[in-house]
């Protein structure tokens, strides 16, 4: 039994050595599954940056500035964890605390609305200006290479527009997995 609980202790860490540093988007929901973002008219209104897909981050490093598209004001931040540094608008650099994997509600960004911003507006995560990249680190405090994608979120969406939030890469072999009886 001790070899055992020592077995999948080492797979573990082997898995965190390996961790990825999915993606970071804008999305409606702080569970990172709608990244259709309302313009619903005059009020207060929520967009979440959400790092998904991570099998493991303690941090990371982005921007997120308004784009010309959205007539929105930004209003200000509520930020998730207490260890940070900036704004979504123009540098903005996180320490989560601990080890997190799965899906990470990083940051809400408070915007004005009203209603009037054009459709198909597309809102994406940048690099952080001070790291020059977006930058994720991982369970052991290393830089990720390579870096995290920046989804974009689409305000106003229709049918003839849709996201770019990238998703999660799989190797044949675990898209195999998944069907395995």
């Amino acid at each position: 039994m001790r070899t055992l609980v020592l077995t999948v202790s080492l797979l573990l860490v082997a898995g965190m050595a390996i961790a990825g540093a999915g993606s970071i988007g804008i999305f409606a929901d702080p569970a990172g599954m709608n990244c259709n973002l309302p313009d619903p008219g005059v009020g207060l209104v929520k967009y979440y940056v959400v790092q998904v897909f991570t099998t493991g981050s303690t941090g990371v490093a982005y921007s997120a500035p308004k784009p010309s598209c959205f007539a929105g004001t930004w209003l200000s931040d509520d930020n998730q964890f207490s260890v940070f540094i900036g704004t979504s608008q123009t540098d903005f650099l996180v320490g989560y605390g601990l080890c997190l994997a799965g899906t990470v509600h990083i940051q809400t960004m408070n915007f004005f609305t009203t209603g009037v911003s054009q459709s198909c507006c597309k809102y994406t995560v940048l690099k952080s200006p001070s790291e020059g990249r977006i930058a994720a680190v991982d369970c052991d405090f290393n830089y990720w290479i390579p870096d995290p994608a920046g989804g974009t979120g689409t305000i106003n969406a229709n049918p003839g527009c849709t996201c770019d939030v990238p998703a999660q890469e799989k190797t044949w072999g675990q898209v195999k997995s998944l069907y395995a009886e």
